[in-house]
């Protein structure tokens, strides 16, 4: 219950809270709320198709690619330097590609992408750090809608992307069925840290410079 309903549904509290203000937000925010509203529908479909007794792992394949394009076009949005929003539109680009590459020929679509996924989560992560390098903290970092956001995906992508990489192991090979379920209900309660982040970061559209 509380991995198949609990966790997915509470994605609605940032959408929400993002719909009600979707006319002030920025570029970047637009991004993220997007990124949020696909998660949402792709998690959806995952019910729906876990309800018919049918596997949901090719959507994970689909969900890594949205998932990296919208956080990644995010990160372009706020960051100033030009060659840093130059090779992130590269890898916006490259990444999907990958991503193809490694369902159609290196990894079943009816498996865990373990190569794709912590890929996605490394890059991120690396980009997030280094706008909070860059950026640095200043007086009003903390109201800011920008660094809810990114205090929302530092606690969700560096703790979770051995989760990915371990994936199939844990599924497939491990089989030892307590851990598994611990360790997913540990990457559900991340997930609903990210969007209680995300949701706060929504509710600061009208006062983030």
């Amino acid at each position: 219950m509380f991995l198949t309903y609990i966790v997915p549904l509470s994605i609605l509290i940032p959408i929400l809270i993002g719909l009600f203000n979707y006319k002030n937000l920025q570029t970047s925010g637009k991004f993220v709320f997007y990124y949020l509203v696909a998660s949402g529908l792709i998690n959806l479909a995952a019910i729906v198709l876990v309800a018919f007794r049918m596997t949901n792992l090719p959507l994970l394949h689909l969900y890594t690619i949205v998932e990296a394009v919208l956080l990644l076009s995010y990160f372009r949005t706020i960051f100033t330097n030009h060659l840093i929003r130059k090779f992130l539109l590269y890898i916006i680009i490259i990444f999907p590609l990958l991503c193809i590459i490694n369902f159609t020929f290196i990894q079943s679509i009816f498996t865990f992408n373990t190569y794709t996924r912590p890929l996605e989560a490394i890059l991120i992560t690396f980009f997030c750090l280094l706008y909070l390098y860059k950026s640095g903290f200043t007086e009003n970092w903390i109201n800011k809608q920008t660094s809810w956001f990114n205090m929302g995906i530092l606690l969700y992508f560096p703790v979770v992307c051995i989760i990915f990489i371990l994936s199939n192991y844990m599924v497939f090979v491990s089989k030892n069925k307590e851990l598994n379920l611990m360790i997913w209900q540990f990457h559900a309660i991340m997930s609903m840290v990210m969007y209680l982040a995300m949701a706060k970061g929504f509710s600061l559209t009208k006062t983030d410079g």
